[in-house]
């Protein structure tokens, strides 16, 4: 894909999706509508570019996106399944075709990938199974498990509900796989380290209420 090439664009409002992440968009707005129509309308291709729009103000960097499925939201609401699959670089736009914003895109490769990079990979991995674990989402442990690539797995950040949007953001502008990792490991232990905090609070919680109620069984047999 060149940089000359041109996509239209869909702003994503304070909303960020890297690539790999399969996500619904909804089409109540224009912008949005007109977006998904020109892509529909490109040959072949069914693209837009997801570009982040955080408090009010364009990223430099988007997704490009395949335009998977165009139908109902559950809530009943016109949206469209969109799934990343690469870093852009945003360029100069105009209005084209269907009065959406085109604009020139250049792809942002991966760095090359080497054991360390890998070795980044299984340990953020392992974070993310044991937050999963300490969250009880069971279920979605074998999928994250099953993805091995070092830079689809730093972008599975992009699921974690822990993460705000701008650093979701700084994962985006961050084409290095390892320094992508070393960001997603960093919020995970910070994060999985507040959990751990959560549930001791929570057992100590527990055990006190448990003695409590022993104690007022006691006296009351002692009383009887």
């Amino acid at each position: 894909m060149s940089g000359n090439e041109r996509l239209p664009l869909l702003p994503l409002d304070d909303t960020v999706v890297l690539p790999g992440m399969a996500v619904p968009v909804e089409l109540d707005g224009a912008e949005a509508r007109v977006a998904v129509e020109a892509a529909g309308a490109q040959e072949g291709t069914g693209r837009v570019l997801l570009v982040p729009r955080l408090h009010g103000r364009y990223a430099g960097v988007g997704t490009v996106a395949v335009v998977e499925q165009v139908g109902r939201l559950p809530g009943g609401q016109p949206g469209a399944l969109v799934r990343g699959t690469a870093r852009a670089r945003v360029g100069a736009g105009a209005t084209g075709p269907g009065g959406a914003l085109w604009v020139e895109v250049t792809v942002l490769a991966d760095e090359a990938v080497d054991e360390g990079a890998r070795e980044l990979a299984r340990e953020y991995r392992g974070l993310v199974v044991s937050v999963l674990q300490a969250r009880g989402a069971w279920q979605l442990i074998d999928g994250v498990q099953r993805v091995t690539d070092p830079s689809a797995v730093a972008d599975t950040a992009g699921y974690a509900s822990h993460l705000t949007a701008e650093q979701e953001l700084t994962l985006l502008e961050t084409p290095d796989v390892a320094a992508r990792l070393r960001l997603a490991i960093g919020w995970a232990r910070e994060h999985l380290a507040e959990l751990e905090v959560a549930e001791t609070i929570r057992k100590d919680v527990q055990e006190g209420m448990d003695r409590q109620q022993r104690e007022f069984l006691l006296r009351r047999q002692l009383a009887a």
